[in-house]
């Protein structure tokens, strides 16, 4: 479990600093518009609660280190204070090549606007287009 959770702090902080020192592009093995649908739908099950479907679409430590009741408690209160979701107002795509593995990665990090706010999403997928992280 540590190993898994070391893994989704790495991949999360690699994606960080792709968005703050110029992002890479998506790897040739992404396409946007995939890309896009499948954040678009990780976003929607967000929206509904549906945290054990956002679960489900990670790999085998994602599902490992996150339980759907820590999920609600760290999502919740984000749904909450902004209300309703209306739209992806920004979208930027992202990407990384693991040097040691040759494993590609795509990211993208999304603005959702909702009625009181915002809520920015980061989320990377691997080649299968499986979650790696997700963070809000």
């Amino acid at each position: 479990m540590k190993k898994g959770f070391c893994k989704i702090t790495v991949l999360l902080v690699m994606l960080f600093a792709l968005t703050a020192c110029g992002a890479q592009p998506l790897p040739e093995q992404f396409e946007e518009d995939t890309v896009r649908e499948a954040a678009e739908q990780a976003i929607s099950f967000f929206n509904e609660k549906d945290y054990q479907s956002i679960i489900e679409m990670g790999n085998d430590d994602f599902q490992r280190v996150l339980k759907e009741e820590e999920f609600a408690s760290q999502s919740d209160p984000y749904l909450d204070k902004c209300g309703a979701f209306q739209e992806i107002s920004k979208t930027i795509f992202l990407g990384n090549i693991d040097e040691e593995t040759q494993a590609a990665y795509g990211g993208v990090v999304m603005v959702g606007s909702y009625e009181e706010g915002t809520i920015q999403f980061t989320i990377a997928f691997n080649e299968d287009l499986t979650v790696e992280s997700l963070y809000h």
